[in-house]
């Protein structure tokens, strides 16, 4: 799971629904790829524009990605140890800074060409261009020589073209090695080589990527079996060329994108979907709605509310402390379902947290008062965005509104939008008021919920946060090679960011899921439930 922005209500988060209808030789509504086991997999979120992993770092494209490209490493759901997928070693030098890939022989894409180390080299170079615009440009900030490419920018404004088009330290060794410098030291950087923003396109598609938006081609064991454009259905067929590891069961896939939880939900009641993610509204119901027919997992995500760092208006960080001690995380969470008051700002399963660590995250209306005095009071309403395509998204807003405006004297007043406009009036620090984000790491590691969200150059950054105290502090946990006091490190960088409040941590939430009796979905204690993973029975 990665970041969800603008986001409030029914999931918080991103729904998965995966369903077979019939006898399952075909989708609900016969448009399926046929295969003696074929599945819907419906997204509940606004249909994606194009598909291309190193332009993607939401849940939606994610979860394509998946299907169409394999990861260098992977997450074992078994044992929660990192195990190699495409990558045959991944081997650090002494330092950590260096670092060496060597992939395993015999790969190719879904278009016959092997799959090599210069596809990896040349699609991250391409990434790492400011000028690309590509969404997981920031992830190659710690690589040497990422300055070059992407030069100071006003905020907002698209970095122009530079004349270096390489990373320096990106090197290819042989057909099937590179080697990877980092501008510093970097213990976990193993562990973020399972993201799948880090996909490889082949040669042709990086020699015109637009050409390619909508017609992607992967290495990963599902391939495009149809034509497609923005808001069809998304329809994947087994690629007998995958010779990866553990590929799924299903021999056909269709993603189906249903903006609304709710109607996902009542799709499975009514027989059409085989698996479905239990929304907000349902939570009191859902165990009696599907007798025998649920599972549930602790989620690695966390739901926060967004500060915007560039409304001089929320600066003082008193303010912020205010805002968060006036909100009763309790009777949010016990609204919300199967979710629980959030103290820090790290999921429990994540090796690292703290049920402690935040000390502004305790309810307390007096106190919540008095710094709100000591910060000079707020000038004007707040504004609360909220996600329009969540049956429960105003909900959720006018309950924390009305924390604010009990607990602190506060005017209120709310905005409703579609999550993507959401997301881009934040990206261009045009939105006004607060908003909702949540989270899920990409790779298992207590410093993949700081870097993106709270270094100033993250690529997760919601607030526009930055604090150049934490960066050094973040810089010194990647370098350090002891995982344990790495750990301690990025502790003392969460509770820099926990003092600033740029986000304020909400809830965990545990998920629930329905599923038919024809399939059993994945349950790992590590990966969480997966559909793509289902079993089919």
């Amino acid at each position: 799971m990665r970041r969800v922005t603008g986001v409030l209500g029914a999931t918080l988060g991103l729904a998965l629904v995966l369903g077979a209808c019939g006898d399952g030789s075909s989708s609900g509504d016969g448009s399926g790829t046929g295969g003696a086991k074929s599945a819907t997999i419906a997204i509940a979120a606004d249909p994606l524009e194009y598909i291309n992993p190193l332009n993607e770092n939401g849940s939606p494209g994610i979860q394509i990605a998946m299907a169409m490209w394999a990861p260098l490493v992977t997450t074992d759901p078994n044992t929660g140890k990192t195990v190699n997928v495409l990558a045959e070693s991944v081997t650090p030098d002494r330092t950590s800074q260096t670092w060496t890939v060597k992939l395993k022989p015999g790969h190719t894409f879904q278009n016959g060409q092997p799959l090599t180390a210069k596809d990896y080299v040349d699609s991250w170079n391409l990434t790492a261009q400011g000028s690309t615009a590509w969404d997981n440009n920031g992830f190659f900030s710690k690589v040497e020589g990422y300055e070059a490419l992407n030069p100071p920018t006003p905020e907002g404004a698209t970095p122009k073209p530079t004349s270096v088009k390489t990373l320096s330290g990106l090197k290819l060794v042989d057909e099937l090695t590179f080697t990877v410098k980092l501008k510093v030291p970097f213990s976990q950087f193993g562990l973020t080589l399972q993201y799948l923003g880090l996909a490889p396109l082949p040669e042709e598609v990086r020699k015109n990527p637009d050409a390619y938006k909508r017609k992607p081609i992967g290495n990963g064991p599902y391939k495009l079996a149809a034509d497609w454009n923005p808001g069809d259905d998304i329809k994947l067929a087994k690629w007998d060329g995958y010779k990866g590891p553990n590929p799924p069961e299903a021999d056909a896939l269709t993603y189906r994108f249903i903006p609304n939880a709710d109607t996902a939900y009542n799709e499975f009641l009514a027989g059409t979907v085989d698996f479905v993610d239990v929304p907000s509204t349902k939570i009191k119901t859902f165990k009696t709605d599907a007798p025998d027919q649920w599972v549930t997992a602790e989620s690695s995500g966390a739901n926060y509310l967004v500060i915007p760092a560039w409304d001089q208006r929320f600066k003082n960080p008193k303010l912020r402390h205010a805002f968060s001690m006036a909100i009763d995380r309790k009777a949010y969470g016990d609204l919300v379902g199967l979710a629980t008051p959030a103290n820090g700002l790290i999921a429990p399963d994540i090796n690292g947290y703290r049920a402690d660590a935040c000390k502004y995250c305790t309810f307390d209306a007096t106190k919540a008062k008095q710094l709100l005095q000591e910060a000079g009071g707020f000038s004007g309403p707040v504004n609360i965005n909220y996600n329009t395509s969540s049956a429960t998204g105003q909900i959720f807003a006018e309950a924390i509104g009305n924390m604010l405006r009990q607990n602190l004297g506060l005017e209120v007043k709310y905005t409703g939008k579609q999550g993507s406009e959401i997301g881009e009036l934040a990206d261009t620090r045009k939105l006004d008021g607060l908003r909702f984000s949540g989270w899920g790491h990409d790779y298992p590691s207590i410093e993949d919920y700081l870097t993106p969200m709270f270094k100033s150059t993250g690529d997760a950054n919601f607030s526009g946060y930055s604090n150049p105290a934490l960066d050094q502090v973040l810089a010194k946990g990647d370098s350090e090679p002891d995982p344990d006091k790495a750990i301690k490190l990025y502790q003392e960088a969460e509770d820099i960011a926990l003092e600033d409040m740029p986000l304020i941590p909400l809830i965990h939430k545990q998920n629930a899921y329905l599923h038919s009796a024809k399939i059993e979905p994945r349950v790992s204690k590590y990966t969480g439930v997966s559909a793509l993973y289902a079993t089919f029975k």
